[in-house]
């Protein structure tokens, strides 16, 4: 009797516990040596696209990244499927954008779809939906007008545009009493997994940028080339790994599942891709 007990109220819940966690990002531990986001924004001013681009993947794979982006936020929300069919989904959200340096200096670094992909692997990550980003936007703690730059040739492409808009990311934030590691939204567009990948690979897919209203300044839009980046970009990742209907499975699974691709997307049809293939050519400088 006592071993049966045993079984019931100690084994079975440490079962069920394990059954239902999700397996956490694989982001190393920040090298106490690692740049500043201050040092390592000013060393690529003067890289060209590929070389910036490699950098940011290596410093962010790395680990170079300030605390409170590896505590992602744990959401819970009823979605229906194709069919109409109800389903609970646990999914796992980075509270902000991803960011390059220390707790106390970093900046939010906009980059090219590939390598937002490459990230996503290594650290155990998707990039996120449309949905998803109405989902983050609707139960963020810490909703921030968007802030406008008009274009003035390719100023908005520069690095100094991109430490400029952070510095303004950071005053709102201030102002508004927010904090790290809260679910913060309506600071950038995010560039996102969608349909229209599967027609235009050499595209990047962008969406988002909530006004106060909760309305979008960006729709799902694809007509930038994969290696387009403006300041107003941002990169934010959820766990591959979610929790339906009480079981494990990933994003990538639901999203090509031809019932269950509408618990994460509001297209029409199951996605054919669900990540960014390889780029195109970059511009000559």
């Amino acid at each position: 009797m006592r071993t049966l007990l045993f079984l019931f109220f100690v084994l079975l819940p440490l079962y069920a516990l394990a059954q239902n966690s999700i397996k956490p990002l694989q982001i190393p531990q920040r090298d106490s040596n690692a740049e500043t986001g201050s040092e390592f924004m000013q060393r690529m001013i003067p890289l060209e696209l590929e070389e910036r681009e490699e950098e940011i993947f290596k410093a962010l794979a790395s680990g170079n990244m300030p605390d409170f982006l590896r505590e992602p936020i744990r959401l819970t929300s009823m979605f229906s499927d194709a069919l109409g069919q109800y389903h609970e989904l646990v999914y796992e959200v980075m509270p902000d954008y991803l960011a390059i340096g220390s707790n106390k200096d970093y900046c939010r670094i906009p980059m090219n779809p590939h390598t937002a992909q490459r990230l996503a692997d290594a650290l155990g990550a998707s990039l996120i939906t449309a949905k998803i980003s109405e989902q983050i936007y609707t139960q963020a703690e810490v909703k921030l007008d968007p802030f406008f730059y008009k274009p003035v040739g390719r100023e908005n492409e520069s690095v100094e545009k991109f430490i400029l808009h952070n510095s303004q990311i950071e005053q709102q934030k201030k102002e508004g009493q927010g904090q790290n590691g809260q679910l913060i939204a309506g600071i950038k567009k995010d560039v996102i997994l969608s349909n229209r990948l599967a027609n235009s690979p050499s595209k990047v897919v962008i969406y988002g940028w909530h006004k106060l209203d909760g309305l979008p300044i960006q729709p799902v839009y694809s007509g930038h080339v994969d290696w387009y980046v403006d300041y107003s970009h941002g990169i934010r990742l959820m766990n591959q790994h979610v929790i339906l209907d009480g079981e494990i499975t990933t994003v990538s699974k639901i999203l090509s599942d031809p019932a269950l691709f509408h618990l994460l997307s509001d297209e029409e049809s199951p996605m054919a891709l669900t990540r960014y293939l390889k780029p195109s050519n970059s511009p000559t400088s």
